[in-house]
């Protein structure tokens, strides 16, 4: 009987030993792991959250990337589909000048234009040549109106002397509405204004923007070529706006 009692004191002993050992070994315990908690809590909130915000950042800048790469590819697209449209429309109005003087006629590209000083263009260059049957001094037009002449050559290429050049001159006549036309030669000028001298006579009866044409005089120049408007005082607006030319028509050598 006084073993059994003795055994149960040092349980009650020993319980009672755990339970101080809990109470007070407990708050150090958990104290001790403060500083780990603490840390981790500063990492989870402040490496990783910048991380994260840095990954999403490296996300967002690289979709504003590919949207910035998918709308400049739409933008050259839509720059691609104006100009084939423009390219259309000049084609199929070359084909209709083709048309209305077929046989006669064959198409070039104008490759350069140049040739004298500012606002006084004399020349263009294009490309086709006397492998293409192009001769010199054959009569070059637009569907707008006339451009010049061949005045050089190569089996690829031709040098064109416009109207405005001092040495391409065309006997012409002022339209007056029903009176007699007024008859006189373009002798150069400009991009922007042809010198027109009157043969006889004056301006005094011409109506303002009389229509001036060919008259086909000396067999170079087909008679009515739409060459330009007469503004007065002996100046020609031309009927070809030369700086934007980009196909012409050369004249077939007879």
């Amino acid at each position: 009987m006084k073993i059994r009692t003795t055994g149960a004191l040092a349980v009650l002993a020993f319980a009672t030993l755990l339970a101080l050992v809990f109470v007070f070994v407990r708050p150090a315990a958990v104290e001790a792991v403060y500083p780990v908690e603490k840390a981790r809590l500063i990492f989870s909130r402040g490496f990783v959250s910048r991380l994260r915000g840095l990954l999403r950042a490296a996300e967002a800048n690289a979709e504003n990337a590919r949207l910035r790469r998918e709308a400049a590819l739409l933008t050259l697209l839509r720059a691609d589909v104006v100009r084939v449209d423009e390219e259309n429309a000049r084609l199929r109005r070359a084909l209709g000048y083709a048309k209305s003087v077929r046989g006669e006629w064959f198409a070039a590209e104008v490759f350069s234009s140049g040739g004298g000083a500012a606002g006084a263009r004399r020349t263009i260059r294009i490309g086709k040549g006397t492998l293409d049957g192009v001769r010199d001094g054959a009569v070059v037009v637009s569907p707008d109106g006339l451009v010049g002449r061949v005045s050089s050559v190569s089996p690829h290429t031709a040098e064109v002397s416009l109207v405005s050049d001092m040495g391409v001159k065309v006997s012409c006549e002022i339209e007056t509405g029903g009176r007699a036309k007024v008859r006189g030669m373009i002798v150069g000028g400009s991009e922007d204004l042809l010198e027109f001298r009157f043969f006889d006579g004056d301006d005094a009866d011409v109506p303002p923007r009389s229509r001036v044409t060919t008259t086909g005089l000396g067999g170079v120049f087909p008679a009515g070529l739409a060459v330009g408007s007469y503004l007065g005082g002996g100046k020609v607006q031309p009927a070809v706006d030369f700086s934007a030319l980009e196909d012409v028509f050369i004249r077939r050598a007879n």
